[in-house]
Order: C-alpha cells, then sequence, then structure tokens
C-alpha cells in the first residue's frame, strides 16, 4: 500500500508492476561488459562473450547495447537475467565460462568488466507504462515468468520506495554515506585484474524505452523527451557529488549489434536517497519529467512509446565487481581503495 503518497492521489496515467512468480526470493541481473578504442575492437571482444551465454544453466534472458563511457572508450554490454541464482552460479562456475574469464588477457587494447547482482525480490520494483503483451520491451518484462498488474503506487515523489517492499520495514540506509572518487591517475588498472568490494545498500536502476511500436508519439519523444533524458543521464555520469557512482547510457542491439529502436540507462547510486534526491529536486531530472508530461499531455491517443524501469537496492555481499585491463573510470574502480589486491 503506498506510504507516502498525497492524501486522495490519483495517477495521471496507467502503469504496472511486476509481480514474481510464487516462491521467487530472488533473480540474478549480470552485466558483462567490452572495453575498447573502437567500436570494432569492442563488437569482437562481446562476440567471444556471447557465446559462453548458452546451455541448461545461461540466462532466461540476454539484451545487447553499447554505449561510449566517460573516458571515450567504446563499450559492448550484455545484459542478462536468471530467475535461479542456483542456475546462475551453476552457469558462473562452469569450467568453460571460469576458463573464458579468468583467462582473460590482462595487456592490450581491449577491457572487460562484469558486475553481477543477486537481487532479492523484496528490495526490488518496476514499473511499465505497459503490459508486457502489448510491447515487445527488454528486461524483466520481456519474459513469460512475470505478470505485470496495474499499480496506484506511481506518479508521486517516493513512488518507487514504496514499491520496495522491504521499505517498510526496513531504511535500507548505505554504507557508502557519500560517493568520494578516487583520483582516476593515482590508481593502476590498466593491465591488472581488479575485484571490487562494493557497499551494501548501493542502488541500482535500469530505465528504459521502447518506440519501435510508436506511431503517434516516435517523433515527439525523439524531438524533445530523448535528448533531455540524455542530458540528464550525461550529468550523473560526470557529477560524483550527485551521489552517482557509475551512469551508462545504452543503445540496445540485436544480437549481431544491430541497432534497435529502443534504449536503456543503467546506474548505479550510493544509495537509493541519493537516486531519489535527484528524481525530485534536481534541474537535469525535472527537466525529463516535465519534457514527459508535456509529450502526455499534448498527443492525441493512448501513449505507444513503452516505458520501464527496475529499481533494487543491493545488501552487502550481493555485487560482484570485477575488472579486466580497465580505465579506473569504469565502474566502481573509482572505489579504489575499497578494492582487493589486483592481480596481473
Amino acid at each position: 500500500m503506498p506510504r507516502t503518497a498525497p492524501p486522495g492521489h490519483t495517477p495521471r496515467f496507467t502503469a504496472y508492476s511486476a509481480r514474481f512468480p510464487e516462491g521467487t526470493d530472488a533473480f540474478v541481473f549480470a552485466q558483462y561488459g567490452c572495453q575498447a578504442p573502437s567500436r570494432e575492437e569492442a563488437e569482437r571482444a562481446a562476440a567471444g562473450l556471447a557465446a559462453l551465454f548458452t546451455g541448461p544453466d545461461g540466462p532466461d534472458l540476454v539484451d545487447r547495447g553499447s554505449f561510449c563511457d566517460t573516458a571515450g572508450a567504446h563499450n559492448v554490454a550484455l545484459l542478462a537475467y536468471w530467475y535461479d541464482p542456483s542456475r546462475h552460479r551453476r552457469w558462473r562456475e562452469s569450467e568453460t565460462v571460469r576458463a573464458a574469464w579468468d583467462g582473460l588477457p590482462a595487456q592490450g587494447p581491449v577491457g572487460h568488466w562484469r558486475e553481477e547482482s543477486v537481487v532479492p525480490v523484496e528490495r526490488n520494483e518496476t514499473l511499465h507504462t505497459h503490459r508486457r503483451e502489448d510491447y515487445a520491451t527488454s528486461g524483466l518484462s520481456q519474459s513469460g515468468a512475470l505478470e505485470l498488474p496495474e499499480t496506484q503506487v506511481h506518479d508521486y515523489w517516493g513512488a518507487a520506495r514504496d514499491r520496495i517492499a522491504a521499505s517498510a520495514s526496513e531504511g535500507l540506509e548505505p554504507a557508502m554515506p557519500a560517493f568520494e572518487p578516487q583520483d582516476p591517475g593515482a590508481r593502476e588498472t590498466r593491465g591488472r585484474r581488479v575485484s571490487v568490494d562494493v557497499p551494501g545498500n548501493v542502488a541500482l536502476i535500469r530505465t528504459a524505452q521502447d518506440w519501435s511500436a510508436s506511431t503517434l508519439y516516435r517523433e515527439t519523444y525523439l524531438a524533445d523527451v530523448k535528448p533531455v533524458k540524455d542530458r540528464g543521464v550525461d550529468f550523473l555520469a560526470q557529477n560524483a557529488g550527485s551521489g552517482c557512482i557509475a551512469a551508462r547510457n545504452l543503445t540496445e542491439e540485436a544480437a549481431d549489434g544491430a541497432p534497435l529502436d529502443r534504449a536503456c540507462t543503467i546506474a548505479w547510486f550510493a544509495s537509493l536517497e541519493h537516486l531519489m534526491t535527484w528524481c525530485r529536486s534536481h534541474r537535469t531530472h525535472l527537466d525529463i519529467y516535465a519534457s514527459f508530461f508535456r509529450m502526455v499531455g499534448g498527443g492525441e491517443g493512448p501513449l505507444d512509446v513503452a516505458f520501464w524501469h527496475e529499481v533494487s537496492v543491493l545488501p552487502s555481499g550481493s555485487v560482484t565487481a570485477e575488472y579486466v585491463n580497465c580505465d579506473p573510470r569504469t565502474g566502481f574502480l573509482p572505489l579504489a581503495t575499497r578494492s582487493t589486491t589486483p592481480t596481473t
């Protein structure tokens, strides 16, 4: 039930929140990335990784996307979901996967990174503007394993927290109250394999847009909303004071690298409160919010651009982050003082 909604609140648009099958306690969301000076080098490396995401213990769903990071490097990322963490564990510990990852070279132009999260269902929330059967979107909603019942817990500040079941009984306070990145020049991460001890209760968001089926709002979204959203993501990626550890603005792609008419942002924050503070009070997100409602209010007919997001608050020990030959600004590498001893 809503705990912080204004009295008498009625949402301005219909939305749906995922319901996991009974008995599901946790799922896995894993990002595997290849980082290189050129797109071609990153794509070749990603082709080798993609071959690993198969077999009986392979993921239930794999998305793909590419982006340029704050260092100017090209990244191709594979985004994989497992609804059963034990299957993911068997996949990760299989001889094929272990040998391939452990055998990656720590020298040369290409870097590799992985960030794997075991997400307790009670610490996750989702929101979708359209039912799964209406739009072929990416992420959790793409699998028939989930139901998407309508929710009234949205369209007010604090709704995301209210949709996280654990927030009713837990403060979700961060182990790292503020994100203070180390000087990249003081860290040697190129030519090394570095595992990072990720602080407890960091927040992860994947938020996405799918205009592939749109005929009414496509042009308005691409001209008036998407550029504003992109500026907001750029701000997060470049301003550690926001509490954002890493922000990636991905163009989603088919398995062969062909661009799709959809995109997503994946961002890590020091805490849920840092994410929500940016959402409700920073000009870059307020501009996104305003552009979205101008589009919705000025259209003729139901909204046919699909929007969704997933937000999770990860307990200590639930995130594995490892970087091989990566730029020191990649992912959690700015938390160098929290890293284990790297090996070459």
